[in-house]
């Protein structure tokens, strides 16, 4: 399943890609939404990368906090988007939300399985003091 996890945090950032080249390529450069839709999509890179890294930190339950309340929000903002262009099924936003849905599913999952115990794996723990 950790495989999986990480194929949906990878197909968050495949997902801001495509923001990001239709930002360049269909904004006009160095406008208020231009500069907005790119830092959009740098929150999802991040929250892309936060996913990955939940997904192979089984026991670390502060990134799934923030991983989980961050993709949570950011599926919300997709159902948004399409909200305000009045087509619920537009692709764009409802590819984020599919993707956002699965892997706020996969923090849930990582929660209810952590024991509350920090991974051993990490160096920073008390367990490898």
């Amino acid at each position: 399943m950790k495989t999986i996890d990480r194929i949906f945090g990878v197909l968050l950032i495949l997902c801001c890609a495509g923001h990001t080249a239709g930002t360049i390529l269909l904004l006009p450069a160095m406008t208020g939404m231009w500069v907005w839709s790119l830092g959009a999509a740098l929150g999802g890179y991040v929250l892309g990368a936060l996913n990955i890294v939940r997904a192979g930190r089984t026991g670390d339950r502060t990134i799934a906090w923030i991983a989980m309340l961050g993709t949570a929000c950011w599926a919300l903002v997709a159902l948004s988007f399409n909200y305000s262009i009045h087509n619920m099924l537009d692709p764009r936003g409802l590819g984020h939300f599919v993707v956002s849905a699965v892997l706020v599913g996969f923090g849930v999952r990582t929660l209810l399985r952590s024991s509350g115990a920090h991974d051993p794996s990490y160096a920073g723990t008390a367990a490898s003091a």
